[in-house]
């Protein structure tokens, strides 16, 4: 289970090594605004992940200690000399405030994770606050322990060492947008078998970039099907379905295959199971996997994306 963290160097590192993991082209002398205040600052515009960030300190309120605000704004543009916040996420200097909705987890190897609780301000007219976790189901949900040992649950939006931090965090921001515009919920593809409790955060949010780049790959070529047509029949061609093998760890693979293998069993000729794993997995492992009743196809990374290797030919 993840540990929120309180020790204040901790956090003031966590911090710093956030900051760092961010690019972005500055945009200096820019006015931030939302609801009730303004602000001029410099913001670091992340092109090709449609969002800006900045950092800001942020005084101890009536009901808040003194804080970090990562502030965040859609932008698939250039900012302009007056940008209007999507969010901020609000991170305590120290102590575990769980009035702010910004926390910095660990997991039991010492991992740090930038999360969220949920609870998300300056929403629409009769949204609710905790409307964002039902408008974001899919997202990377985990158990949480605070150290009074309360438990609650909150949402990873990057691991702090994954060099696809970026393009996680817009996501976040993108999510947050739609949600904050009262726009419908993005439905699951449903293209891969569900995994399993052994599914660590870190492959969790691998798992939702790959999940998304499978699925464009899969509308270009006109195969998309999702969760209520897995095992349907379109024309005289088996309807494909998926299994990822995100990190490659012995026991996601062996989960991956079973449930690949159980899907054959109960669809027969009318589905065609391909297992999803890392390129390097394929190529240590090419013989075994190789030798399984089913395609593999590996996945590498070009930046912050997907790209499949073999996919066609496990298609046709």
């Amino acid at each position: 289970m993840l540990r929120a963290v309180a020790e204040p160097r901790r956090i003031d590192r966590a911090i710093r090594r956030l900051q760092g993991a961010l690019k972005g082209v500055p945009a200096r002398g820019v006015r931030l605004t939302w609801r009730g205040g303004e602000l001029l600052t410099t913001i670091r515009w992340a092109r090709d992940d449609h969002f800006w960030w900045a950092f800001e300190p942020r005084p101890a309120g009536k009901s808040t200690c003194a804080r970090h605000a990562l502030l965040l704004g859609h932008a698939a543009h250039p900012p302009t000399r007056r940008e209007s916040i999507t969010c901020e996420i609000n991170l305590p200097l120290g102590g575990a405030d769980r009035k702010v909705a910004g926390i910095i987890a660990a997991d039991a190897e010492g991992a740090l994770y930038l999360a969220h609780s949920g609870r998300m301000g300056g929403a629409r007219p009769g949204q609710r606050k905790a409307g964002f976790r039902d408008f974001l189901n899919d997202g990377v949900w985990r158990p949480l322990v605070w150290p009074d040992g309360e438990e609650s649950e909150a949402l990873i939006v990057a691991p702090l060492d994954s060099p696809r931090l970026t393009r996680l965090l817009g996501q976040f921001v993108d999510t947050v947008r739609r949600y904050k515009a009262g726009d419908a919920p993005v439905a699951r593809t449903g293209l891969c078998v569900e995994p399993g409790p052994v599914d660590s955060a870190t492959a969790a949010c691998d798992r939702r970039l790959v999940d998304g780049a499978l699925h464009e790959e899969l509308v270009k070529r006109g195969l998309f099907g999702g969760q209520a047509d897995l095992f349907s029949l379109r024309g005289d061609r088996p309807q494909p379905l998926f299994a990822l093998v995100a990190d490659g760890r012995p026991e996601e693979l062996a989960l991956a295959v079973g449930s690949l293998s159980l899907a054959q069993a109960r669809g027969g000729s009318d589905v065609r199971p391909i297992l999803i794993a890392p390129a390097a997995l394929v190529a240590r492992d090419d013989a075994t996997l190789q030798a399984l009743p089913f395609a593999c196809v590996g996945f590498r990374w070009r930046g912050a994306r997907a790209i499949f290797d073999g996919l066609d030919d496990a298609l046709a």
